[in-house]
């Protein structure tokens, strides 16, 4: 029985995966590819309440970094393109964590699974 979830579920999330990377706001803005997985990372840590990570309370940096390569000031770059985008408001960066929300307009992007 397993295995039929499992069957089931992978086409479902590589088609979320692939509606998220491919939104029509990033190719717009020529989001790279190290933004689009932001984008892709940020949709799967939002909670209800469309603010980030758990709580709402925000994105510990150390595993953001396990999924999108940053240096300094590229991670601030990379929530510039996202907010230019109209995929993030409010978001701001302190030295451990990235607080913010995503907007109405991704909402409906947003994980299909529960966390």
């Amino acid at each position: 029985m397993p295995v039929r979830v499992r069957e089931k579920m992978r086409p479902k999330l590589s088609g979320w995966a692939q509606k998220v990377i491919s939104d029509k706001k990033l190719r717009k803005a020529r989001a790279t590819a190290d933004t689009r997985l932001l984008a892709l990372t940020l949709a799967t840590q939002t909670e209800v309440a469309e603010r980030l990570g758990p709580g709402g309370r925000g994105i510990a940096l150390h595993a953001l970094s396990a999924w999108v390569p940053m240096g300094s000031g590229e991670l601030q770059h990379l929530v510039g393109q996202l907010t230019a985008a109209d995929w993030l408001v409010e978001a701001a960066l302190t030295e451990s964590r990235l607080t913010g929300r995503l907007t109405d307009r991704v909402l409906p992007l947003t994980c299909p699974l529960p966390a």
